[in-house]
């Protein structure tokens, strides 16, 4: 009896977490739906009057006033949702001090040394909008963040303050898995002038290639001249990995300059830079390449002979013509890979040369 007196006890402790448990949860939905609807109706508040400001320039005090009215949750969030696609970063520099010492800000910001990574995740995309010089310990802490979604919303603040803290950005990107490396390059280019004022000193050989290979991918990203300029001179640059990331990087560089370069690193001794070469001037649409893309469509590793070919076909004209004359010609590996490539159609070319 004292064993089935005990079970009953302990079915209905079960119970009752079990029923707490689904209560919490129910609980906690309608919390999230209150919220939810709290924010939908600030941005809806928020909106006119942010309109206002960018049509009529009726001055930022209007915003700041509005949001003070808000609870800080849904002043943040509205900030959030509506600034950085409306805003321009001249307009952001102008919000930005009014709004740094609102008790709202410094209640969001004060978490940003939080155990919740979603209160720190909130700090660092409130500082990519408001954060000013005094802030830039703070994001150096966030930059370092155990969470890489802390750690990507940090970047708007660090290129924000511009500076070294997008050098400690650049310094880290190595280290990054790729795919957290495209949305930091995202990232940066909403910052121009000081990604190009960090980015630039550092596209030097004298830099070690496993950093070098990954600046030059971030100038390829970016395609800002100024940096693509940096990168061609690098073509020459004794480690073949580097010179195979500057052939990816100048298909990005529709200029002149750019075609004799990548015609130097169609005849590199490493296969993976010539057939990189071939895809940059087939991308560029560089006609004065054709011929010595036919003979590298001759060439002894089949990826080039690919590559070449392909590039030839993007190319069409007078290069589609020599890449028919390949076709026809007296090397049978040559001759397979231009009838294979000169059979496809317009829209086969460009989708395999995206690959």
């Amino acid at each position: 009896m004292l064993s089935l007196h005990a079970l009953a006890i302990a079915l209905a402790f079960e119970g009752a977490l079990i029923a707490a448990a689904i209560g919490g949860l129910v609980l906690l939905r309608l919390v999230l739906i209150v919220r939810s609807r709290q924010v939908e109706d600030g941005v809806g508040r928020l909106g006119p009057v942010l309109h206002r400001w960018l049509v009529d320039d009726t001055g930022p005090d209007p915003i700041v006033q509005l949001l003070r009215t808000l609870p800080p949750y849904v002043a943040f969030r509205s900030v959030a949702r509506l600034a950085t696609p409306y805003l321009t970063f001249e307009r952001q520099q102008r919000l930005a001090p009014l709004l740094r010492r609102e008790a709202w800000v410094q209640r969001v910001l004060a978490r940003g040394d939080s155990l919740l990574w979603w209160r720190r995740f909130d700090a660092a995309r409130l500082l990519s909008i408001v954060g000013g010089a005094d802030d830039a310990p703070l994001v150096v802490a966030l930059l370092a963040d155990t969470k890489p979604a802390v750690r990507l919303v940090a970047i708007d603040a660090a290129a924000r303050l511009g500076g070294s803290l997008v050098g400690v950005v650049l310094e880290g990107l190595p280290w990054r898995q790729d795919a957290v490396q495209q949305y930091q390059f995202a990232a940066l280019a909403r910052h121009p002038a000081a990604v190009v004022a960090a980015l630039t000193p550092r596209l030097t050989p004298l830099e070690p290639p496993a950093q070098l290979v990954t600046w030059i991918d971030a100038s390829a990203a970016l395609a800002w001249p100024d940096l693509l300029w940096r990168v061609r001179d690098l073509a020459l640059h004794p480690d073949a990995n580097v010179r195979l990331h500057v052939a990816r990087a100048l298909r990005r560089c529709a200029e002149p300059e750019t075609v004799p370069v990548l015609q130097r690193l169609l005849q590199d001794d490493d296969w993976r830079v010539r057939a990189q070469a071939a895809r940059a001037l087939g991308a560029l649409r560089a006609g004065s390449a054709a011929g010595p893309l036919a003979v590298a469509v001759r060439d002894r590793a089949w990826w080039v002979r690919y590559r070449s070919a392909l590039a030839l076909a993007q190319i069409g004209g007078a290069a589609h013509a020599d890449l028919l004359g390949v076709a026809h010609g007296d090397d049978p590996l040559a001759r397979d890979m231009a009838s294979l490539v000169a059979g496809l159609s317009s829209a086969a070319v460009v989708e395999m040369s995206e690959v």
